[in-house]
């Protein structure tokens, strides 16, 4: 063995450290006006307290929710009042209800296609069941989804599916609600 092991293997086995009864830890404070339970001297003037001192909780005067506080929503940016926050009031807000639909639809078939075959240079494309006839491919794009409706026939229930969620939108009882930022 070199001496070099000889001195690593004395530093090991005086750097072992026992552990610590987990229950009995004692902290450190400065001695002052504080609280002084169960305390100790110690020769450096410190004080060992057995207790936590106990926490100061501030009370914020924030207004509730409940109480007509506008907030900022995370989804549109748009700033929104708690108490008439419904469903529906959000259109970029998550609506399981509209991903159930587009799923249901095979709606993604579709924009497939529409991307592979009509995409400008950038790959953008229009809303596969827009109604804009301004579009320069709005024939071709009709033609192109009801010639797909026959190898995806379940593309056909999206339309009526979506007019359902919209009239659920209108209720009240369907689509994306405002969240408040924080």
């Amino acid at each position: 063995m070199w001496k070099n092991d000889l001195d690593r293997d004395e530093i090991d086995s005086a750097l072992h450290c026992p552990k610590a009864d987990h229950k009995k830890l004692d902290y450190l404070y400065p001695s002052g006006d504080g609280p002084k339970l169960n305390s100790q001297k110690d020769s450096k003037s410190s004080v060992v307290l057995k207790t936590q001192p106990p926490s100061i909780k501030l009370k914020k005067s924030k207004k509730r929710k409940e109480d007509g506080e506008r907030s900022r929503c995370i989804y549109c940016q748009e700033r929104f009042n708690h108490e008439e926050n419904g469903r529906g009031k959000c259109q970029d807000a998550p609506d399981p209800i509209r991903r159930c639909i587009y799923q249901v639809s095979c709606m993604l078939c579709a924009e497939s296609m529409l991307y592979h075959c009509m995409s400008d240079s950038e790959g953008d494309f229009s809303d596969p069941c827009s109604c804009d006839t301004s579009d320069d491919k709005f024939c071709l794009r009709w033609l192109a989804l009801i010639t797909l409706s026959f190898i995806a026939p379940c593309m056909c229930c999206y339309l009526p599916l979506r007019a359902c969620h919209h009239c659920g939108e209108i209720c009240g009882c369907c689509g994306g609600k405002h969240k408040a930022a924080g």
